[in-house]
């Protein structure tokens, strides 16, 4: 009876096993998601404040935006003493991104919304941007200052304007 009842057992685990095979395999198989999700994300720019670091976010990204005004922008291009890499030389960033500025239009900064040490959330701090959880600082051109440690200069995504730009398009 023993006997009986544990081959039972054992081939109920084995269907059990084979069932959760087959779940995962279809699963992994077939993206069931539709197709439009996180294809791009499109953000509503109105009235973005001059000099300030904005943080939009849509499902599970978060993008910082900073409408830089002329003296910041000329302050950015004098400004490359201090820096870990003023040049971009070591940063993952698109070909448009490559200028001293880090963006494809130089009144506008588009980065992720994370930092590079820590991987922790961006504020703004003193004209600064800086990681909420760490010490690290970057500049408005997204370009990491040099605080005793080394880290990368925030990560710039794919994105294109409006041509007016009142609306912002992220392909992640």
């Amino acid at each position: 009876m023993k006997r009986r009842t544990l081959q039972q057992a054992f081939k109920f685990f084995w269907l059990i096993l084979g069932l959760a095979c087959i779940y995962v395999l279809f699963d992994f198989s077939f993206d069931r998601r539709p197709p439009a999700v996180q294809s791009s994300y499109r953000f509503e720019l109105a009235g973005l404040p001059l000099d300030s670091a904005i943080i939009l976010r849509q499902d599970n990204l978060s993008i910082l935006v900073i409408h830089r005004s002329a003296a910041t922008i000329a302050r950015l291009r004098q400004f490359d003493s201090g820096l870990q890499d003023a040049e971009s030389d070591s940063s993952r960033q698109p070909d448009f991104a490559i200028n001293p500025l880090r963006s494809k239009h130089e009144d506008y900064f588009v980065a992720y919304a994370l930092g590079t040490d820590l991987g922790c959330g961006l504020v703004e701090k003193n004209g600064q941007l800086g990681e909420i959880c760490g010490q690290a600082r970057y500049d408005f051109a997204g370009r990491a200052l040099d605080t005793g440690k080394s880290y990368p200069n925030l990560l710039i995504p794919e994105y294109e304007f409006s041509r007016n730009f009142s609306h912002l398009t992220i392909n992640p």
